[in-house]
C-alpha cells in the first residue's frame, strides 16, 4: 500500500468557506449586540424624561398678596399670564399652562412711589 503526501499550501475550500461563515456571524452577532445597547438606551431615556416631566391636568394653587385683586388674565401659547392690582401697582403673574408652575413676575410701579 503506497501512501500519497499531499501538500496543501493554502487551505481547503472547506476551511475557507467556513471561515467566512464566522467572520459573518461576528459581525452578526456585534451589530445585534449594539442594537440591544442602543435599545436600552431609548428605553431608559424614555422613563427618565417620562418620570421628570410633570404630570398632565391635576390642580395648581397660589396665595394672592394681600389686598391683590385679578384684573385679567390671557392665555399666550402655554403660558397663563395674570394681571393682579395692589396699592396702585400692577402685577403680572406668568404660569405654565401644563403644569401650574410660576415662571415670574413683573411690577410695574408709580415713578412717585418711594
Amino acid at each position: 500500500m503506497a501512501m500519497t503526501l499531499v501538500r496543501n499550501y493554502g487551505k481547503s475550500a472547506a476551511q475557507m468557506s467556513n471561515g467566512k461563515q464566522l467572520t459573518g456571524l461576528k459581525a452578526l452577532v456585534i451589530g445585534m449586540g449594539i442594537l440591544i445597547v442602543i435599545g436600552f438606551a431609548v428605553v431608559a431615556v424614555t422613563i427618565v424624561n417620562r418620570s421628570l416631566a410633570p404630570p398632565p391636568g391635576g390642580d395648581a394653587r397660589w396665595r394672592l398678596p394681600d389686598g391683590a385683586e385679578v384684573k385679567d388674565w390671557r392665555v399666550a401659547g402655554d403660558e397663563l399670564v395674570v394681571r393682579l392690582e395692589r396699592d396702585g401697582a400692577v402685577l403680572f403673574w406668568t404660569f405654565d399652562r401644563r403644569s401650574g408652575q410660576r415662571l415670574g413676575e413683573v411690577r410695574l410701579e408709580s415713578a412717585s412711589k418711594p
